[in-house]
């Protein structure tokens, strides 16, 4: 029979396998998005327990690879959130508690991929109200680039998703 590390050894744990301990992303998450522990535990998808056990570094891992993927879009909604109104922060906690991914080959994969990233590096240079006035900038002169700037760095997850699905034919 083995037996389970002390709880400091499941937080060093904890630290090798999703960069800090649970307990330290949750908090952010909590937060930066001005959530409740049982709040953040419904969009994962595990129970209130469960997460309390791993904030607390009683349990060492997170069991379902999808809840990974989510408190990791968490992560990032966090850094975009101080620049989105509080009902698009809400959309979005929504979208990613109804996401349901596929595994392919152990590592989460989402099928619209391309058009996240491409949201995700907009985001990453610009703010919501910087990428808008790009766009707006750009209506006259590039019609089809200012959409583009608007539904990937301005709109949701879903909405970029089938953006992509309707252009893909063309790349």
């Amino acid at each position: 029979m083995t037996s389970e590390p002390p709880e400091t050894d499941k937080i060093a744990v904890q630290r090798r396998l999703y960069g800090e301990p649970i307990g330290v992303l949750v908090r952010r998450v909590t937060t930066g998005l001005e959530l409740s522990q049982a709040r953040v535990a419904e969009v994962l998808g595990v129970s209130p327990p469960m997460l309390s056990q791993l904030v607390s570094g009683h349990r060492v891992k997170i069991g379902n690879p999808l809840a990974v993927a989510r408190l990791q879009t968490l992560l990032a909604l966090v850094e975009e959130a101080s620049s989105l109104p509080r009902d698009a922060v809400n959309r979005r906690l929504e979208e990613i508690r109804d996401h349901h991914g596929t595994l392919a080959t152990g590592q989460f994969v989402r099928g619209t991929e391309p058009a996240l990233l491409v949201r995700r590096l907009l985001r990453a240079v610009a703010s919501g109200q910087e990428l808008e006035r790009a766009a707006a900038a750009l209506s006259d002169v590039s019609p089809g680039l200012a959409e583009v700037v608007r539904i990937y760095g301005t709109s949701t997850e879903e909405e970029a998703g089938r953006h992509y699905a309707s252009i893909a034919h063309l790349l």
